[in-house]
């Protein structure tokens, strides 16, 4: 199996304004105890890891309330930088004409915040509590009503199917130049192989139309149908909230096979727990346009979920993603940089050409295998 799957946070540490507090294996744990996020404005809630890590995904046991906005934070090598992330809220229709918002997300329940590496692309590892790493942090330094309580922390890594070190020994470059990776120094850069790393990621994603790592759907609409719907991405596990347009705000419905709705999580289903009308004019079996029970609004559910295959334990394709990615990272490497002459030396005796021609088709050929099963 690759060695890239672990979503589990190497740190976590919480500080008070005064001390540091491990929450590591709390942070870790599903059915443990929670803890306490940002009590007061001089709160800080670090998350950290020895590799670089996009996303951070949210169980929350205590729903918190916060004066907006939180403050996100990330090292660049000489201090600490607040930065906008990529957020749950961003360009949802708020159903006022057109305005949008962009909020961060403010632990008022389970969600996710990104950190796209384009908005922190010198990020530097920095020691927290006597820990190395690559740190998040986040405050609350505007108000805190309530303080949110926390079940779980996962993260998305950036390598996730797989590493930059794998890519390098692929190309055989240790006994060319003495080292074992990527650095900040060698041609390409360790960063530069991640970004070729994320891209071959994407590929594969659309390619496919799978993904064995987490992802995030912020704004999904649906026609309403008392017989439920189909989401739209494959291997959707969790809805992070269903809400139904009323004709003036989105009403969140509760989740809950005795409440208003389910997921079935082995067909993508959502299932609604018991018939209700919607706050909208009903249309009736009499009615020459009916939609089964639709109400008169075009599209009035939305949906929040994550969805993606576990790639540490998919048994069955994750060794062909993880070959494929390496082979279009390297690929990409060979293409754009004179590193790319020294993957030629010694006893390897395959032209630089040759060895790009042999990467893409194997490539191609594995994302053809990958598309040839799917499920509907």
């Amino acid at each position: 199996m690759p060695t890239t799957a672990n979503e589990q946070f190497d740190y976590v540490e919480f500080y008070d304004g005064s001390s540091f507090t491990d929450r590591t294996l709390e942070a870790r744990s599903i059915t443990g105890t929670s803890f306490t996020a940002m009590a007061d404005t001089n709160d800080i809630l670090y998350l950290g890891d020895d590799a670089k890590f996009d996303m951070a995904i949210f169980d929350i046991d205590t729903v918190g309330s916060y004066t907006a906005p939180l403050k996100y934070e990330y090292y660049n090598g000489s201090g600490w930088i607040e930065f906008i992330p990529d957020t749950q809220e961003y360009n949802l229709d708020k159903g006022d004409g057109g305005t949008y918002t962009g909020e961060a997300y403010g632990f008022g329940g389970d969600g996710v915040e990104i950190f796209p590496l384009r908005v922190i692309s010198n990020w530097a590892t920095v020691s927290i509590d006597s820990t190395t790493a690559y740190w998040i942090r986040i405050s609350a330094p505007n108000g805190v009503t309530t303080a949110a309580t926390i079940k779980n922390i996962r993260k998305r890594p950036v390598e996730a199917y797989c590493t930059t070190q794998e890519v390098f020994e692929l190309l055989q470059l240790a006994n060319v130049t003495g080292t074992t990776d990527f650095t900040t120094a060698t041609i390409p850069s360790k960063a530069t192989v991640e970004t070729y790393i994320s891209g071959a990621q994407s590929q594969i994603d659309y390619q496919t139309r799978k993904s064995w790592r987490m992802n995030y759907v912020a704004d999904e609409k649906h026609d309403f149908n008392i017989f439920g719907f189909k989401l739209d991405r494959q291997d959707a596990y969790k809805i992070l909230e269903l809400a139904v347009w009323d004709g003036s705000e989105f009403d969140v419905r509760t989740q809950g096979r005795n409440q208003d709705y389910f997921l079935i999580r082995e067909t993508g289903m959502i299932q609604f727990a018991r018939y209700f009308f919607l706050p909208a004019r009903f249309r009736g079996f009499n009615t020459p346009t009916f939609r089964f029970g639709g109400g008169e609004f075009i599209a009035p559910v939305r949906v929040k979920y994550l969805y993606g295959r576990n790639i540490g334990t998919d048994a069955r394709e994750s060794n062909y993603v993880h070959e494929i990615a390496k082979k279009l990272a390297a690929i990409e490497v060979l293409k754009n940089s004179d590193f790319g002459n020294m993957a030629v030396s010694g006893m390897d005796r395959v032209p630089l050409q040759q060895k790009l021609q042999m990467f893409a088709t194997e490539a191609s050929e594995g994302i053809e295998s990958l598309k040839a099963v799917e499920i509907f």
